[in-house]
């Protein structure tokens, strides 16, 4: 039937870059700083902060990684290769936060690991504009 709503033709969907292609200027500041200042200090300060420190009082520092890399990848909401890759970065990052003791590397390496994907996007999106 001609004029009838279907499904969206765009494969997968990404709510990030639907609201990235269609944001006004202060709403893409505002996910910018909201990935690159808010999110990595919540999601360090529970996933390294509490939940690794937690497991690794329990386990060895190798199942404590894993662990925390896991919650953190399956709560991101990503299809199976995102959660590789979101995993590999908790895992990353918990072995910082062995390293160093604390979650300020931690924090500082997801908030650039965040700043370069969004500004990537952005670029990417800047030129798919035209």
């Amino acid at each position: 039937m001609a004029g009838a709503p279907g499904p969206d033709p765009r494969p997968g969907g990404n709510r990030l870059t639907d609201v990235l292609e269609g944001g006004s200027a202060f709403q893409l500041f505002l996910i910018f700083t909201l990935a690159t200042i808010w999110a990595p200090i919540v999601e360090e300060s529970i996933f390294r902060g509490c939940l690794f420190r937690h497991l690794r009082r329990r386990t060895g520092l190798v199942l404590a990684a894993l662990g925390s890399a896991a919650v953190f990848a399956a709560l991101h909401g990503y299809v199976v290769q995102g959660l590789f890759m979101v995993g590999a970065l908790g895992v990353w990052f918990a072995l910082m936060r062995e390293w160093r003791g604390n979650i300020i590397a931690t924090a500082t390496a997801h908030a650039l690991h965040n700043g370069v994907v969004m500004t990537i996007m952005l670029i990417a999106l800047a030129f798919a504009r035209g």
